[in-house]
Order: structure tokens, then sequence, then C-alpha cells
């Protein structure tokens, strides 16, 4: 698939690349749970890491009562 034939499939589908590769991070997230597997695949900062597995599964990180 050629830049041009990815840019008018993504000009259809009104997603931009930002978007695609927020949407990749936060489905393996969802997948793995795995802040470490995030940073190795993907080359992100663990900050970046936790944020995607915090979005992905907030049942697991409880608020903290010390700092609510």
């Amino acid at each position: 698939m050629g830049i041009a034939n990815f840019k008018s499939l993504r000009d259809r589908i009104g997603i931009n690349f930002t978007q695609l590769r927020q949407d990749r991070f936060l489905d393996e997230a969802r997948e793995t749970a795995d802040p470490v597997r995030l940073m190795r695949l993907f080359g992100i900062t663990s900050y970046t890491a936790i944020h995607y597995v915090r979005t992905a599964h907030p049942e697991r990180f409880a608020i903290d009562p010390s700092q609510a």
C-alpha cells in the first residue's frame, strides 16, 4: 500500500496518525495490563505506559484514601 493510498484511507475513516497510535497503545494495554510490555513494545516512558494501563483498567487502581 503506497503512502497516497494510506492517506486516502486515513481521510475516509477520519483518524489521524496520533489517534491511531494512541488507539494501538490502549488496545495493547487492554490485552496485557503490563506497563513493562508497553514500554518495550512501543518504546514509551513508564509514565505513559502506566497512563494507558490505568485508562484501560481503572478498576485495578483504587483511589488511595490518603490522597483523596
